[in-house]
C-alpha cells in the first residue's frame, strides 16, 4: 500500500459500522494518514453502498458514489460476522489495531461478543469507541435509530420552519453530521491519554446529545425562564431585516442579514436610498421588527431585478451581511472553495473520475490527503489477512470458499 503522511501516520484503526455517523469520523484520521480497515460484507452491505444507485448500474455495491465519497482513504476487508470463525479474524484485527470505532446499536457488538471487556482483554490499551443514536445506557439505548429521529428528538425539527406551519426539519440527517466531529476529537484525545498513561479508553458517544449540546441557547433559556423556543422561518429576533429574497432567475435567491441601523443605512444606500427606506417605522431595529412582513416585501421587489452573486457582492462590499443562495452546481464551482482546495478529483475503477470533499480544516505542516476514493467490497482482502494479520495464501482462500470471507 502507498506511504501516506500526517499527524496520524501509524495509528491503526478498525471500523465496524456503517453510514456516516462512524465512517466520517474515521475519514479524518484516514485523511491525515493513519490506516482505517473497514469491517464490511457482502451478506450484510453498507446502506451507502445501495444509495443513489440507478437499476442498471453495472458494478453493484462497488458503484455506490456516497460510500465512495465518506470512505476515501480507506481498506475494505470483507469478512462474515455471523459466523464464529469471522469473528476470529475480527479479534485478530482488533488485536492489530490501536482503535476500534463502532456505530452499531448496543446488542450488535453483544451479539458477537464483542464487549469492552472482551476488546480490552485482547488488546489492553485499544481505544474503543461507540457512537450510536441514543449511546450505551438508559430505556432507549438498544433502538437501532438514524439521524432522521435524531434530529427530531434532539429539538432540530421543532425549530426548523414557519411559525403557522409544520415542523419540517433541517435538509438530511444532521446528527450523523454533528457526532462524527465529536468522535474524531475525542478519538485523539484518548490516543494522546495512552500515549501519556499506556491506558486504552472506551468511549460512548450518543448522537443524540451531541445535538441538544449543539442546541444550547434554546436549553439554557427555557432554564433560565421558561421559554420555549418557536419557530421563525427566516426571521431572527436580532436583526431586520433577516430574510430570504428572490432574485433573477429560476429559483435564485439571497439572504441578506441587517443586525444595526447603520447596516441599515448602508443597505438603503445601495438600494439607491428609496422614499420608502427613509420611513421613521424603519430608522430603528426595534421598529424593523415590528414590520418584518412588509420590510421583507418592499426588500423583495428590488433584490428580484439583480443576480444574486452579483447583488451579495454589492452589499459585502457596503457592509452589509448577506450571502447568495447557492445550489449544489453553484458549490461545485465556488471560487473560495475551489481556492482551499476542497474539492479533489480522483479517478474510480468503475465511477470514473469522482469528486471528493476535504472538510474545513487545514493543519499548516500536514494538510490532509486524499490519496484514494473509497474502496471496492473486500478490496483489500489479500493485504489486511495477508501483509496486516499473517495468514498464508492457502488460508486466505479456505476462508473464501467457507464464506468467511464474502
Amino acid at each position: 500500500m502507498a506511504e501516506t503522511n500526517g499527524v496520524f501516520k501509524g495509528v491503526k484503526v478498525l471500523e465496524l459500522g456503517a453510514g456516516a455517523a462512524g465512517p466520517v469520523a474515521t475519514r479524518y484520521l484516514a485523511d491525515h494518514g493513519a490506516t482505517v480497515v473497514r469491517v464490511e460484507s457482502s451478506k450484510r452491505p453498507d446502506f451507502l453502498r445501495t444509495i443513489a444507485l440507478t437499476p442498471d448500474s453495472k458494478f453493484g455495491l462497488d458503484g455506490g458514489p456516497m460510500f465512495v465519497l465518506m470512505n476515501a482513504n480507506k481498506l475494505s476487508v470483507s469478512i462474515n460476522l455471523s459466523l464464529p470463525q469471522g469473528i476470529e479474524v475480527v479479534k485478530r484485527l482488533i488485536a492489530w489495531a490501536d482503535v476500534l470505532s463502532e456505530n452499531f446499536s448496543p446488542k450488535a457488538m453483544a451479539k458477537w461478543g464483542l464487549n469492552y471487556e472482551t476488546l480490552r482483554a485482547i488488546k489492553p490499551d485499544l481505544v474503543v469507541v461507540s457512537s450510536c443514536l441514543f449511546g450505551q445506557t438508559g430505556p432507549q439505548r438498544m433502538y437501532p435509530g438514524f439521524g432522521g429521529q435524531g434530529s427530531a428528538i434532539s429539538g432540530f425539527n421543532h425549530l426548523t420552519g414557519w411559525p403557522d406551519r409544520e415542523a419540517v426539519g433541517p435538509h438530511g440527517t444532521i446528527t450523523d453530521s454533528l457526532s462524527p466531529r465529536y468522535v474524531a476529537l475525542v478519538i485523539s484525545a484518548a490516543l494522546l491519554h495512552r500515549k501519556r498513561t499506556g491506558e486504552g479508553q472506551y468511549i460512548d458517544v450518543s448522537q443524540i446529545e451531541t445535538g441538544v449540546y449543539s442546541l444550547s441557547e434554546m436549553l439554557v433559556r427555557y432554564s433560565a425562564r421558561g421559554e420555549v423556543m418557536e419557530r421563525q422561518g427566516n426571521h431572527c429576533e436580532y436583526a431586520a431585516p433577516h430574510a430570504i429574497y428572490p432574485c433573477r432567475g429560476e429559483d435564485r435567491w439571497i439572504a441578506i442579514a441587517v443586525f444595526s441601523d447603520e447596516e441599515w443605512q448602508a443597505l438603503s444606500e445601495v438600494m439607491g436610498g428609496p422614499a420608502w427606506a427613509s420611513d421613521d417605522r424603519f430608522a430603528t431595529l426595534e421598529g424593523r421588527l415590528t414590520q418584518q412582513e412588509e420590510l421583507d416585501a418592499k426588500l423583495a421587489a428590488w433584490t428580484r431585478d439583480f443576480d444574486p452573486h452579483e447583488l451579495m457582492a454589492r452589499l459585502q462590499a457596503a457592509g452589509v451581511e448577506a450571502g447568495a443562495v447557492q445550489n449544489y452546481a453553484d458549490v461545485q464551482h465556488d471560487p473560495q472553495l475551489a481556492h482551499r482546495g476542497h474539492f479533489q478529483e480522483r479517478e474510480h475503477v468503475h465511477l470514473g473520475p469522482v469528486r471528493l470533499e476535504n472538510y474545513g480544516i487545514r493543519l499548516s505542516n500536514s494538510p490532509p490527503c486524499i490519496s484514494s476514493p473509497g474502496p471496492n467490497l473486500g478490496e483489500h482482502n489479500d493485504y489486511v489477512l495477508g501483509e496486516l494479520l499473517g495468514y498464508s495464501s492457502e488460508e486466505i482462500e479456505s476462508m473464501t470458499e467457507k464464506q468467511i470471507i464474502v
